[in-house]
């Protein structure tokens, strides 16, 4: 449900118009829960400013205790320590669904989450910078909210002074230019030691005033993140703009798809991903998906979500992520699904490729058109080319597995088995951004978009019909490039022609 306050919309306040309808963080309509343990971690050590990932939830639920200045005991359990976070932010905990044993479970970690976003958004999460950092020592940096990546360092140090958005180089190294941009935007009047990376950014900390280390770079020219993020606290004191949240965050939506598909391009290798290997790690979490045939979208979902926990820090604003019986898979600041679309399909056997149809399905048509009517709404898109089943070992290997948890496989409307997808390689990663109703009206008429009825659902038994399913929109991924699309990322070389 939405807060609402009292007053008619639109009422003065102090002089300023205002808009009556407030967003709860509590709600369910705003708040996306982790599908997996790791991601419900990863977002967690984002709201405290913690980072110390690889040890688990642990970590970060004395991360969260902190931040809520808790008195409990570190040796204690993580139940124990669970059920003592949800009491201090006033959330319902209940120990038969929220714990096994002396663990908390995925369920359990998302009542904390979704207790420690209300007060973070509510600005009553307490975040000490300075406990993390050596070169950032004293209460007056607890209003710096650190990166927790790298390419989120390099964009936030770009836009300070509105220089070209940042890109990180193989081996997530970032760029000179990160730091000559801020230094002939920032301190265009002053001498610095440009002979080096590593000497820049050492002259850039001196100049704003922020102790340089040891930990802050290493060998070859590389900056560390606790060095970016010494620089950046640096220059958004010196700039006045030390915790501000429009800084924080990325303010727009391009922006914040250039951060995506960073992360998600620097997330995998270009590798095939194996089809058992996938759906087994689907299964392990607990996805949708490893009982699919369509198994590389519920994949490229549930990991592109723990890349983005784990680089990007938590959002700024709250936009509403359910309409409907529909929950988009990604909110910071704007809103944005995840999809996959297959571009070619590889037949080993035979040596063929098939190229496959431009055309992409979406979501449901009526929560598409409320959600961009309300705030705009984005679409992540990962192309790529499939290796098909064609000797059937995969189907046979597939059906065997669904048969050892108890699933069976479902029967077809068409009483025909298509071929299966073995492996997936991804080849490049679009960001596409529809801000408007009228920009969704001139995408339709553009042949971009369309509604599309959907076939029926699979049906339970042989020789019934499935149930019917709402009508989505589907989107022609190559038109979209040349008029929706707002950020990309390639593993594969351009072209003479820069094309990819």
């Amino acid at each position: 449900m939405l807060s609402l306050l009292t007053r008619p919309r639109g009422a003065l306040d102090g002089g300023k118009m205002v808009d009556d309808r407030v967003k709860d963080p509590g709600s369910g309509d705003y708040f996306v829960p982790a599908v997996t343990v790791d991601e419900g971690i990863a977002r967690i050590f984002g709201l405290t400013g913690g980072r110390d990932p690889g040890r688990g939830e642990k970590r970060a639920l004395i991360a969260l205790r902190d931040a809520l200045d808790l008195d409990v005991d570190v040796v204690r359990t993580n139940s124990v320590l669970g059920r003592s976070l949800a009491e201090a932010m006033a959330v319902e905990w209940n120990p038969d669904r929220h714990t096994v044993r002396n663990k908390v479970t995925l369920d359990g970690l998302n009542v904390l989450l979704k207790g420690a976003t209300n007060l973070y958004r509510n600005g009553r999460l307490k975040v000490n910078a300075s406990a993390k950092f050596s070169t950032l020592t004293g209460p007056h940096w607890d209003d710096f909210r650190p990166a927790q990546s790298k390419i989120e360092a390099v964009t936030r140090i770009a836009a300070l002074t509105n220089a070209p958005p940042e890109t990180l180089g193989p081996g997530a190294k970032e760029h000179k230019s990160v730091l000559e941009n801020l230094a002939d935007r920032a301190l265009s009047d002053v001498s610095l030691d440009r002979s080096s990376k590593t000497r820049l950014a050492r002259s850039l900390a001196e100049h704003f005033d922020v102790a340089w280390t040891d930990t802050c770079y290493s060998t070859g020219e590389t900056i560390s993140l606790e060095g970016l993020n010494t620089v950046l606290a640096g220059a958004e004191r010196y700039l006045g703009r030390l915790g501000k949240p429009d800084l924080v965050g990325v303010p727009n939506p391009s922006g914040e798809a250039d951060l995506l598909v960073s992360v998600i391009r620097d997330g995998w290798t270009g590798e095939p991903w194996d089809g058992r290997a996938t759906v087994q790690w689907l299964r392990s979490n607990n996805l949708r998906g490893a009982n699919d045939n369509e198994w590389q979208g519920f994949y490229f979902e549930g990991r592109s979500r723990e890349l983005a926990a784990s680089a990007l820090g938590p959002p700024t604003n709250s936009p509403r992520v359910r309409f409907g019986s529909t929950i988009f898979d990604y909110a910071r600041d704007f809103i944005w699904d995840f999809k996959a679309h297959t571009e070619a399909s590889r037949l080993p056997v035979s040596g063929k490729e098939i190229r496959g149809r431009a055309e992409l399905q979406l979501n449901d048509a009526n929560a598409v058109r409320e959600c961009v009517d309300q705030q705009g709404l984005g679409f992540i898109v990962l192309s790529g080319a499939a290796t098909m089943d064609e000797n059937g070992t995969f189907v046979a290997w597939h059906r065997e597995f669904k048969a050892e948890s108890g699933r069976r496989t479902a029967p077809s409307n068409s009483e025909r088995s298509r071929t299966r997808k073995s492996a997936f390689s991804p080849l490049r990663v679009d960001a596409f951004w529809i801000g408007t109703s009228f920009a969704l009206d001139e995408a339709v008429t553009a042949g971009v978009m369309r509604v599309a009825e959907q076939g029926r659902q699979a049906p339970k038994e042989p020789g019934t019909a499935g149930v019917p399913r709402a009508p989505k929109f589907h989107l022609d991924v190559v038109r979209a490039r040349g008029s929706l699309m707002v950020a990309s990322r390639s593993w594969i070389a351009p072209d003479a022609r820069g094309n990819i």
